[in-house]
């Protein structure tokens, strides 16, 4: 049997045990009650073990498919389905708070000092703390163009690299810290030093996905009211990176500190397979009900159904199709969590994918169906009352907003954004019936189920 200690960053000492017998079968204990939440919604703190579903479809999460993993099964003959021997090699650095490490092992994450614990890139930038305090793009170069340059034609990081905390995606990716004196650094080897900012480089045939990221998780942040990650454009030309601020980082003077976090496959214990609704069946998939039961545990439900009713509807206008149960998260800042930040708000349908909904509204699957019933049964699976008319002022008022905010776009670069926000947005207006007056927009690639 294979044993892991499981720890919190805010915890110094193990808060439970992960183990897998020799036939594979899983299981997770708590081994204290004396903790500020648990490691999951999907894992409510109890004296019970939990058994091979329930731990599986959490840990099963904290495993990227990358590089390091593919080594790690071929240097130590381990399968692809052993998760437990994976997390033993791995484990130090999972996602949010959490590190798995041999039993008896310290854990393998603790607080970071600015000044001692990073080493800063050469060619790097001084960037603001807020990102969004200014727009223009920065040139890179040195050591970080280099970096940039791999993620690019690689999606790796150069040989030579310390990269401590590999990230899962389709782009190629790199965690960053922003030091005390605004240059971009990597953490020291073994330090378990915290990241503060990733930074997402495309194939260079992508490299227009940069800047759309950018301007449509603006536009988010200035049509609703819940916090947006924060982001700034790193590059010129064919080389440019999306550089996002982390959430879930808390900083004290030069002292980082991880907050636990976990993306809604993890809250529902689904593997990554199940993120969309379409993937799953009946009482396991990422619907509009499961979403509500989560939201329901927040610490505001009320507050958290609003906001995620408001950030699907601002990403059904920008042509984000791809909000999928990976690209949301509880942010856990006391004992109940809280919906984290927008992030991941990417146009999709300018790529020509399937303009089907990563899960449905009301009985609409395609974004270009969704009408007011629809939302009005979608927001009573949230758990709110249904779509009444103050409801119907705002969604009006967001879906204005993001039509009168496309035509500020830079051009050329936000053209296409632009026409996918009026397509969307004249979508809207004739299910529901609001007659807006939306103008003219270039045809968006339509690709139904």
């Amino acid at each position: 049997m294979t044993v892991l200690d499981v720890y919190l960053e805010a915890t110094p000492y193990p808060v439970g045990k992960l183990s897998a017998t020799d036939e594979g079968a899983m299981a997770f204990t708590y081994t204290t009650d004396q903790l500020p939440h648990p490691i999951s919604a999907s894992l409510p703190i109890v004296e019970e073990a939990y058994g091979d579903v329930a731990a599986r479809g959490f840990f099963s999460n904290l495993l990227f498919e990358n590089e390091m993993r593919d080594q790690v099964m071929q240097r130590h003959g381990i399968s692809e389905g052993d998760i437990v021997g994976l997390l033993s090699h791995l484990g130090a650095d999972c996602p949010g708070s959490i590190s798995c490490v041999p039993e008896g092992a310290p854990p393998g994450k603790r607080p970071g000092n600015l000044n001692l614990d990073y080493d800063a890139l050469d060619g790097s930038p001084q960037l603001p703390e807020d990102l969004s305090a200014a727009t223009e793009q920065l040139p890179v170069i040195g050591s970080l163009a280099e970096i940039m340059t791999s993620l690019r034609d690689h999606r790796r990081v150069p040989k030579n690299t310390n990269d401590p905390s590999p990230l899962a995606g389709v782009q190629g990716k790199i965690a960053l810290t922003r030091m005390a004196d605004g240059r971009l650094g990597l953490p020291k080897a073994n330090s378990g030093a915290p990241t503060t900012h990733i930074l997402k480089v495309p194939r260079a045939n992508a490299m227009s996905s940069v800047m759309r990221e950018h301007l449509a998780t603006r536009l988010m942040a200035g049509a609703q009211k819940h916090a947006v990650a924060e982001t700034r454009v790193l590059g010129e030309g064919d080389l440019q990176g999306l550089l996002v601020t982390r959430f879930d980082r808390r900083l004290e003077e030069i002292h980082v500190h991880r907050i636990h976090q976990e993306d809604f496959c993890q809250a529902l214990g689904f593997g990554h397979t199940l993120k969309y609704e379409r993937n799953g069946s009946a009482g396991r998939a990422f619907t509009a009900a499961a979403i509500g039961k989560l939201l329901n545990g927040t610490r505001i439900p009320a507050q958290a159904r609003q906001a995620f009713f408001e950030i699907t509807l601002a990403n059904l206008v920008l042509g984000n199709s791809d909000n999928h149960a990976k690209n949301h998260a509880l942010l856990y800042t006391s004992t109940k969590p809280e919906l984290a930040p927008a992030y991941d708000i990417d146009p999709v349908l300018l790529d020509n994918v399937t303009h089907e909904m990563s899960f449905c509204i009301g009985d609409a699957r395609v974004a270009d169906d969704v009408s007011q019933e629809d939302l009005n049964l979608f927001a009573r699976a949230l758990g709110a009352r249904g779509f009444g008319t103050a409801q119907r002022q705002r969604a009006t008022s967001i879906i204005q907003s993001l039509h009168d905010a496309a035509g500020t776009l830079p051009r050329p670069i936000g053209k296409g954004l632009c026409d996918v926000i009026r397509q969307q947005s004249h979508h809207l207006s004739v299910n529901m019936g609001l007659g807006l007056e939306i103008l003219e927009f270039d045809n968006v690639p339509v690709n139904r189920p």
